[in-house]
């Protein structure tokens, strides 16, 4: 992964001019104040939806791994398991 350079008070970053107006949309409707908070709030969604999927994969991990302890724990309790004469 890349180290991350150190913020310049110049800094810019060039962007197509669909993406300008898209930022300038986004600029409206979040009531953002400048482009630089539109930026924040994207990355900010960002980090939240990467943390969500991270979580969804770990929570499908252990979903998985307690199935197989499941199956294997049941296997063992239906083999020594008595059969009952009603």
């Amino acid at each position: 992964m890349a180290k991350p350079r150190s913020p310049s008070a110049t800094s810019a970053v060039a962007v197509s001019r669909e993406d300008f107006g898209e930022i300038e949309t986004l600029m409206r409707e979040l009531g953002a104040k400048s482009k630089a908070q539109v930026v924040r709030l994207a990355l900010q969604a960002l980090r939240a939806q990467l943390a969500r999927e991270r979580l969804g994969v770990e929570i499908r991990s252990s979903v998985l791994r307690c199935a197989v302890a499941d199956r294997e724990e049941n296997e063992q309790l239906t083999a020594g398991a008595a059969a009952r004469d009603e």
